[in-house]
């Protein structure tokens, strides 16, 4: 009787022995994580983003969700439709041809809340995509516009894609501001440089990489002081005399020329926003920051410099990359 149950216990016992070590061999389920990307502002010095995508297209890096404003607004906007690197790379070719540049150009008359309408630029841009709504995209998409009223960002994460690009690019002063739904927007720049946390609180995205092209505090620190006057006055020699004068008068009448208004308040707010996009970019698991120092930010036609900075930043940085694709624990199986 007593071997009886002493054989009975045995058994009891190498069962949960056995159990144990089922549960202890169990794999913990995985899943591919979901990679968001911030895309900053930055004018032509934006156009680095395409040469990101193409160095993470070539590399088979998987993109979730991407996020923008202004000019990042306007490339997310074509990627998220399906455009690749590629594509985006002829498109703006055409910029060779500063004739293109000046056909974009719908001056507002009289020039009192901006220079310019940017109804043609929505009207090329609607010419390469169509008029989707955002929440059809490929991708999970994010505008950031700023609202003038009671100075928040406004994130444009479903509607008409063409109405929030156009608002998020709407530069202050350059650009009327854009009316949507009762809202008078700007360009997103002026609150949300890089738009980081747009992607962590309007997505599922597990991982975010953050694409800036705003110097960081370091780089200004760093920096030699700038002569302003040297920037300001017109070079004399070797030039004729009307042509000087010329200069003269267009710095003194020209309200986006070095040293006046509208310059004044594109230098102005690139100081906040160096404050800004550094804090954004500490919000990602990533950052790359392709250099494009003295750049201009209207310097389109040297595309093809700014897209190999970018390219070249990211492929320095494709080792780290690829570890953020590493897969993760799928916590909806484990529940």
């Amino acid at each position: 009787m007593e071997q009886t149950k002493e054989k009975r216990f045995s058994r009891f016992f190498q069962k949960l022995l056995k159990r144990s070590q089922q549960e202890t061999k169990r794999v913990t389920p995985t899943r591919a994580p979901r990679i968001g990307l911030a895309l900053g502002c930055g004018g032509a010095q934006a156009l680095v983003h395409i040469g990101v995508i193409k160095a993470l297209e070539d590399n088979n890096i998987p993109i979730h969700a991407v996020s923008g404003c202004s000019m990042g607004a306007y490339i997310g906007a074509l990627w998220a439709t399906g455009m690749s690197a590629e594509e985006m790379i002829s498109k703006v070719a055409v910029f060779q041809d500063k004739k293109v540049l000046k056909k974009m150009a719908d001056p507002a008359v009289p020039p009192i809340k901006g220079l310019f309408y940017g109804n043609i630029v929505k009207d090329n841009l609607e010419k390469q995509i169509g008029s989707p709504k955002i929440e059809d995209l490929k991708r999970q998409y994010i505008a950031i516009a700023a609202n003038l009223d009671n100075y928040q960002r406004v994130v444009f994460n479903k509607g008409d894609l063409l109405s929030a690009v156009h608002a998020s690019c709407a530069m202050p002063g350059i650009v009327v501001p854009v009316e949507v739904n009762g809202i008078r927007c700007v360009d997103g720049g002026v609150v949300d440089p890089v738009p980081v946390g747009a992607l962590r609180d309007y997505t599922d995205v597990d991982i975010m990489i953050a694409v800036s092209t705003t110097p960081s505090l370091s780089d200004i620190e760093s920096a030699e002081p700038t002569i302003i006057v040297e920037e300001i006055l017109p070079s004399i020699e070797n030039e004729s005399w009307l042509k000087t004068k010329l200069n003269i008068l267009g710095q003194k009448y020209n309200p986006a020329a070095k040293g006046n208004m509208l310059d004044t308040l594109r230098r102005s707010l690139k100081a906040s926003q160096i404050r800004l996009a550094q804090e954004s970019c500490k919000c990602a698991h990533f950052t790359i920051h392709p250099i494009t120092e003295n750049s201009k930010w209207d310097d389109f036609i040297n595309y093809e410099h700014f897209i190999e900075e970018g390219a070249k930043a990211t492929l320095a940085a494709m080792h780290e990359i690829k570890k953020l694709t590493e897969p993760i624990a799928d916590t909806m199986k484990l529940d």
